[in-house]
């Protein structure tokens, strides 16, 4: 996925720059069990648990609610670098999710072009990913999945213009993060014994 690109891309510049992987183990994101419970609650309703034992009547407003609770994680740690790319990238995909039922519309072309094409006459592979294809019913198209990584590259997927700013966000906060020199040191910072009384006489 473009988000896995594009996050290598900045850990490789930033160690280039001399950034340490290390240092992300100390990003101060604060309330990060919210950006769990969204990723977790997105992983159960499009289970085919959720699917056979619960329906598919409330998947679209669940989703809706766990990009939501992802959501106030964001507003909760905007002062991060990256992270107003971030909201306005997830804003827009949320945008166009809610004016569409809570399914995101995707080109059949970038379909086609990605390898799903399957998806164009697949009830089950609509619900599935939670999608479904743009037709002269959609609402804000252009905020939908109409880019594709082709099938012939690996991570080969759709994905929208608020895909590639949550991506760009999340390389600048990896790499603002690695590079960061007062974390590191911070990091490195220790207490040095205190000179015995009369050292200095």
């Amino acid at each position: 996925m473009i988000f896995i690109a594009l996050g290598l891309v900045a850990i490789v510049i930033a160690l280039l720059r001399g950034g340490q992987l290390t240092r992300l183990a100390y990003l101060p994101f604060r309330h990060s069990y919210l950006i769990i419970a969204g990723l977790l609650l997105q992983i159960l309703i499009f289970s085919p648990w959720w699917r056979e034992t619960m329906g598919t009547a409330l998947v679209p407003h669940l989703y809706v609610l766990s990009m939501g609770i992802v959501f106030a994680a964001l507003i909760l740690n905007f002062r991060l670098p990256g992270m107003a790319l971030i909201t306005l990238g997830l804003c827009l995909n949320l945008l166009a999710i809610t004016a569409n039922g809570g399914y995101m519309p995707a080109s059949p072309d970038a379909l086609r072009t990605a390898g799903f094409g399957e998806r164009l006459t697949s009830a089950d592979a609509t619900v599935q990913n939670n999608s479904s294809v743009i037709d002269e019913h959609t609402r804000l198209w252009p905020l939908a999945d109409v880019f594709a990584i082709p099938a012939d590259f690996p991570l080969a997927n759709v994905f929208s213009i608020g895909d590639v700013l949550l991506a760009l966000g999340a390389a600048h906060l990896v790499y603002a993060t690695m590079t960061d020199v007062t974390r590191g040191a911070e990091e490195d910072t220790f207490d040095l014994p205190e000179d015995p009384p009369g050292a200095h006489e």
